[in-house]
């Protein structure tokens, strides 16, 4: 890929991009969704902007403690209709040792949000914990909201299995095994 594409071309590319899988939906009669890992700097850049710009609580400074950071995007008629941030349990390894959850072979949500009207979240949790169950992994988890009711991540068949001590946050996990 070329990559000294202007950021108004780079956008225009993607569109084009999004408009092809579109057409392709649309001339074969295929599923009009997927899950789409992103792998290219130029994708998780994108990524990141649209969960600045949609995401409550944004992106947080820093996130380098962690190791396997993974993007996904889960694509509707070849549109991008949420993103989501994954990463090992590093950063959060005394919270996962509190509630025996293994850090070596699980992954942590650390950002989840859609980007259009629609709902397409719980699909969205459901097909990343497939794709990850397929490779093997233990459990995903996360810490859910204070504020929010954190319905989306009991439509999508995760347990409340505590609270932080300290922020008294709620903690999620869905066992992939």
């Amino acid at each position: 890929m070329i990559t000294c594409l202007s950021r108004a071309l780079y956008v225009q590319y993607i569109l084009n991009i999004l408009r092809l899988i579109r057409i392709y939906c649309e001339a074969f009669s295929v599923v009009r969704y997927m899950l789409v890992e992103l792998e290219l700097r130029e994708d998780i850049e994108l990524a990141r902007r649209l969960v600045r710009r949609y995401h409550a609580q944004r992106l947080p400074p820093g996130g380098g403690a962690a190791g396997g950071h993974r993007w996904f995007a889960w694509i509707v008629d070849g549109y991008i209709c949420a993103v989501a941030w994954l990463h090992d349990s590093t950063p959060f390894r005394a919270l996962a040792t509190k509630f025996k959850i293994s850090h070596k072979n699980t992954y942590f949500i650390r950002r989840i949000c859609k980007t259009c009207p629609g709902d397409y979240l719980v699909d969205f949790l459901n097909a990343i914990a497939e794709k990850l169950r397929e490779e093997g992994k233990e459990c995903l988890w996360t810490l859910g909201l204070d504020d929010h009711s954190n319905a989306l991540y009991r439509r999508a068949g995760f347990t409340e299995i505590g609270r932080t001590p300290r922020t008294n946050q709620p903690v999620f996990i869905k066992k992939l095994r």
